[in-house]
């Protein structure tokens, strides 16, 4: 009994950093749309869901459909509505700052999502280069060097899984664990 208050008691050595990412029916904007939004954080924390596409969201690129391989009847069965999208992920992530690879992309994807429900972010979307600077050079190529090892799945949850454990990885020093 004591040995478990005891290690209850140590803090741990990995801060809380959360990765998102964002599936979509292709890169063509302003045409494209979020279709899947997957989030992961350094303490194993994860979610994804698939997201039921409004009216005026059509676009639809085979090569990308192809690449994520999502139908697009799966979200109109499985997808949730774009407001409990956005709500889902304000409750889940909260006023932190998110981190993802390309934010070009999913800034776009992420406004969509967000305007389309009228909700406004609780949290911000930061450059995963924007963790790179806070981590230092040496512990940068690291992490990029752990990612390269890691195959990229093209599904939100795994590719957002991907970063968290290559961050955990980098501070750890051990092997990431998918």
């Amino acid at each position: 009994m004591m040995g478990d208050m005891a290690s209850s008691n140590i803090p741990s050595p990995i801060p809380l950093i959360t990765f998102l990412d964002i599936e979509a029916p292709g890169l063509q904007q302003p045409d494209s749309y979020p279709i899947e939004v997957g989030w992961a954080d350094t303490l194993g924390n994860s979610d994804a869901f698939l997201v039921f596409p409004i009216d005026t969201w059509s676009h639809w690129d085979g090569d990308a459909a192809a690449l994520h391989g999502i139908p697009r009847s799966q979200l109109l069965e499985e997808g949730i509505t774009v407001v409990d999208a956005a709500c889902r992920l304000n409750s889940m992530l909260g006023v932190e700052k998110v981190f993802c690879d390309a934010l070009a992309f999913d800034g776009f994807w992420l406004d969509r999502l967000f305007e389309a429900a009228e909700v406004e972010p609780s949290f911000q979307l930061a450059d995963v280069y924007q963790l790179y600077g806070e981590l230092g050079a040496q512990r940068a190529e690291q992490m990029i060097s752990v990612l390269g090892d890691i195959q990229a799945r093209h599904r939100a949850r795994k590719d957002a899984e991907r970063y968290a454990a290559a961050y955990c990885s980098v501070v750890t020093g051990q092997q990431p664990i998918l």
